[in-house]
This record gives structure tokens, sequence and C-alpha cells, in this order.
């Protein structure tokens, strides 16, 4: 992640380059980092993302 200076994009000279890019959201405001992509993936294969919906939800009565 990019830290410290807002004004210089990433990969920039006088960019500066976050000290635990772990605690961080995205690399740049575009790009997602390796912890939001383990928060997802997570969720995809244990958490609330595997389980089905409810059919009433999901199909609801006309």
């Amino acid at each position: 992640s990019c830290c410290g200076n807002q004004t210089v994009p990433c990969g920039r000279p006088g960019c500066t380059v976050c000290d635990d890019p772990s605690t961080y959201g995205s690399w740049d405001g575009t790009h997602p980092t390796e912890a939001v992509y383990k928060v997802i993936a997570d969720g995809v294969l244990h958490g609330p993302h595997s389980s089905p919906l409810p059919l009433a939800k999901t199909c609801p009565p006309s």
C-alpha cells in the first residue's frame, strides 16, 4: 500500500510504501490488497457466502 503522500500516485518518485500492507484494504485507492482478498475468500469458503439463502428469500411468492 502507498502511504504518506496522497498527492503522489503509487509507483512514482516521492511515493512511500506502508510498513504493514496487511492492515490496509487498497494498494492505490483502486486495487484491493491481499488482506481484502483473504476476507472475500474466507467468506466464500467458510462463511456466509457459502451458505444457501432460504428459498423464500431467493424466490418470493408473486
